[in-house]
């Protein structure tokens, strides 16, 4: 399964509220497979700048709101037949002891992904073992007609309903279906070098939006109590020292949370670590944001296969 970063719909955004998007959409993909992955359920999920053109199932959302209180997401997963196993849109009130309890080892948006995941469980058990190795297929020779389509097209058609269906197999002897078995090894294990750096950036990330959200809360519920408060009440309050000088510590943390990952989001779209990627003895070393090293790596891939395989590069291609 491949999960690619998340889009965003969320109306009014500001420059600084848009950074922190950038950084939120490449956590929650990588939050929402560490919950697949601990189900049991699925063999490799990784995270992808994009959609995977090697993967059984894809998986994309459309965030509509994320805060300290609610998160609403719109989730669609298909699989390499084209098939919908989830089209759905997940609104999840987040649970506010979390914060109380000041720890920062559960994600307050895990309950939603554990929904989300416990929805593609329930597909993925419905699917019978020929419909898993039709999708199994069918990811196999998508990816080979993304190579070479005048060579592996006939294999393929779309049926009124828009679904993939398999007209027949190529020889187990065919070389160029070999090199294409080949290079989607060495592209398996750049998609993994790709997961690998999105863990990071997960793994940076996790306290900081954790106590960001937390202080988000905390303030949002202390502007709430405030605003109840009968006028005096409120002079009483202003006018302890303490509580405004507590106030503040707290409005410090929120802002030196919210810069970090303000920055995290920003330094995502300049040049991040190096990518080592290996192919038919070649080793290739990619550089610019994880989407840039991603199409570089597309790019390499389709040159080397049609050099391999005498193919001119304005021939097999659409």
């Amino acid at each position: 399964m491949s999960i690619s970063v998340f889009d965003q719909e969320i109306p009014d955004v500001t420059s600084k509220r848009g950074r922190l998007l950038n950084a939120e959409q490449r956590y929650l993909p990588y939050l929402l497979k560490e919950v697949l992955v601990d189900s049991g359920f699925w063999g490799g999920v990784r995270v992808a700048p994009r959609w995977d053109p090697t993967a059984e199932v894809n998986c994309s959302a459309m965030l509509h709101q994320a805060n300290a209180l609610v998160i609403d997401l719109q989730f669609t997963c298909q699989d390499a037949t084209g098939r919908i196993w989830i089209d759905e849109r997940f609104i999840e009130q987040v649970d506010v002891s979390l914060y109380l309890l000041d720890q920062t080892d559960q994600d307050p948006y895990s309950p939603l992904m554990i929904r989300v995941a416990n929805r593609l469980s329930q597909k993925l058990t419905a699917v019978t073992d020929d419909a898993r190795r039709q999708v199994e297929l069918a990811a196999i020779l998508r990816y080979a007609d993304t190579l070479a389509p005048d060579q592996f097209g006939r294999f393929l058609q779309t049926d009124e309903s828009g679904l993939l269906q398999l007209l027949g197999l190529p020889a187990e002897s065919d070389p160029m279906y070999a090199r294409v078995l080949r290079i989607r090894d060495s592209e398996y294990q750049f998609i993994d070098a790709i997961d690998e750096q999105f863990g990071t950036i997960f793994n940076e990330m996790k306290v900081p939006y954790a106590l960001w959200r937390r202080y988000q809360f905390e303030f949002e519920d202390y502007n709430l109590s405030l605003s109840e408060q009968q006028p005096r009440k409120l002079r009483r309050v202003a006018s302890d020292y303490g509580a405004l000088l507590g106030t503040y510590k707290r409005y410090q943390d929120f802002k030196r949370n919210e810069d970090e990952i303000e920055e995290m989001g920003s330094s995502l779209q300049r040049t991040l670590a190096p990518t080592v990627g290996r192919v038919e003895g070649q080793v290739l070393e990619l550089t610019g944001s994880l989407d840039q090293q991603y199409e570089l790596w597309r790019s390499f891939l389709m040159q080397i296969y049609r050099a391999e395989a005498g193919l001119s590069p304005s021939q097999d291609r659409d």
